[in-house]
């Protein structure tokens, strides 16, 4: 918890840093014109680790980074929020929406026995399974997932398969329209899934993240926050209610009020998104 939140932190500075310093990010209130930019300090040494890091890394490297912030209460900052980018685990969270619709409608049980060779719902948000994400698209099906994204108001979700992404990963010369076959093979095909198991992506690092671009579940800043935004306000609808416990599920620390998040991580790509339950403030971060 410690960790994402410093993300988190790391992320709101860089986000108000840059809606007030450059013209890349964009500052907007409903009762107020922006402010010219400011004249601001040098940036400081580019470093993933501290808050004022953050800011130097996205001053020297403003395409690598994507970001929408809400304070709840009319402003915004936003940077490249329609951009398609890499969300690692993040996008788990249409997983979980789908499923919350499901619980609300009666279609799911929650108390329902899932056998353990398809593993137990609660591992996708609390341990970040892979396995559950793909367990849930072949039970509800893809239209569940793309209908539960646009109640939140996500609108372009690609529906995302992570064991696809992992196999493609492996597999270069695999397309985009062929990875949810892949990810079914595996999971029926004894032969294949030992194939696959014997697989590696290599050492070369640069060579791996850039294959993580290519390979990886995608999606923007913009529909990952429009969708948290939904599920803590409750605008989400019936459903709601099951998603945000579930985002909420660890004690908040000391001065803080219980946030719901979900973020995710490989090789080059970090991902956050959090909300504050009283007041419906917006983070979404995509690096």
């Amino acid at each position: 918890m410690s960790r994402k939140l410093g993300t988190v932190a790391a992320a709101v500075a860089v986000a108000v840093s840059l809606g007030a310093c450059s013209t890349d990010g964009t500052a907007t209130s409903s009762d107020e014109q922006a402010a010219p930019p400011a004249v601001c300090a040098p940036l400081p040494p580019a470093d993933i680790t501290t808050a004022a890091g953050w800011v130097g890394y996205v001053g020297s490297h403003p395409d690598d980074i994507a970001f929408v912030v809400d304070d709840g209460r009319g402003r915004t900052v936003e940077h490249r929020t329609g951009d398609t980018v890499p969300l690692a685990s993040a996008i788990k969270v249409v997983h979980l929406a789908a499923y919350a619709r499901a619980v609300a409608s009666g279609e799911l049980d929650p108390a329902e026995p899932v056998p353990l060779s398809e593993w137990e719902r609660c591992a996708m948000i609390q341990e970040s399974d892979n396995a559950v994400p793909d367990y849930l698209r072949d039970r509800l099906g893809d239209a569940a997932l793309a209908d539960a994204a646009a109640q939140g108001g996500w609108d372009d979700l690609e529906v995302p398969t992570l064991l696809g992404s992992t196999i493609a990963l492996l597999d270069p010369a695999m397309s985009r329209d062929a990875r949810w076959d892949a990810a079914r093979r595996y999971a029926h095909d004894d032969a294949y899934r030992e194939q696959v198991v014997r697989m590696s992506p290599g050492d070369n690092f640069p060579a791996v993240t850039a294959r993580v671009q290519e390979s990886g579940v995608t999606g923007s800043a913009a529909g990952l926050a429009s969708l948290h935004r939904a599920i803590a306000s409750g605008d989400f609808g019936p459903g709601s209610d099951v998603a945000r416990r579930t985002l909420e599920w660890q004690p908040a620390p000391p001065g803080l009020d219980g946030p719901g998040f979900k973020g995710g991580n490989l090789p080059g790509v970090v991902t956050e998104a959090m909300t504050d339950p009283d007041t419906t403030s917006q983070l979404s971060c995509a690096v």
